[in-house]
């Protein structure tokens, strides 16, 4: 399939890389930060999305263990006068529309969050789906495993945009299969 090469990093392999010029083919880069974590921007770097969110998940009306573990962590984030917020629809949709205005850029998509393991994979697998197109989202989900093996793509993050997209939960679906969390 063809689309732009795709990397996923935790912050500091991200700052590591970037401070190399020369060295990456890295023209674009997704870069999700926690309030209390740092984003990493480049100035060489043409395409920059910088977006601000935590690696929690939004409250489930249907588990309520999930629920209270979601507010005892907001809890004890409060207590460290920190407020964890979970990814939204819009972030989603910024994520789908960046991956858009970049699909001819010839180069990397670099995805980085604090871990390089839920939020980033999760911004790869919706750009990866927005390219490829509908009935590809278990090749986007495989392609994701391969570039990042520790991966676990945030399941809220990914559930919005598989609905943006009109995958009609078949994105979900195709990441349940390869990680049942």
């Amino acid at each position: 399939m063809k689309h732009p090469n795709v990397l996923i990093l935790g912050y500091s392999e991200a700052g590591m890389l970037l401070r190399k010029p020369g060295e990456s083919d890295v023209r674009a880069i997704i870069s999700i930060h926690g309030q209390r974590e740092y984003a990493v921007e480049c100035d060489n770097i043409p395409h920059q999305l910088v977006l601000q969110f935590n690696d929690t998940e939004a409250p489930r009306d249907d588990d309520p263990i999930q629920a209270a573990r979601i507010q005892y962590r907001q809890r004890e984030a409060m207590n460290s006068d920190a407020a964890l917020t979970p990814p939204t629809m819009d972030h989603a949709r910024s994520i789908i529309d960046f991956a858009s205005s970049i699909a001819d850029i010839k180069g990397t998509l670099l995805c980085q969050c604090q871990g390089g393991i839920s939020r980033s994979s999760a911004a790869t697998l919706l750009c990866l789906a927005a390219w490829t197109g509908e009935g590809n989202e278990a090749y986007c989900v495989e392609r994701v495993l391969a570039v990042r093996p520790s991966a676990v793509p945030h399941r809220d993050l990914v559930a919005f945009g598989d609905e943006l997209l009109k995958r009609k939960g078949n994105l979900v679906a195709a990441l349940q299969h390869k990680r049942p969390y």
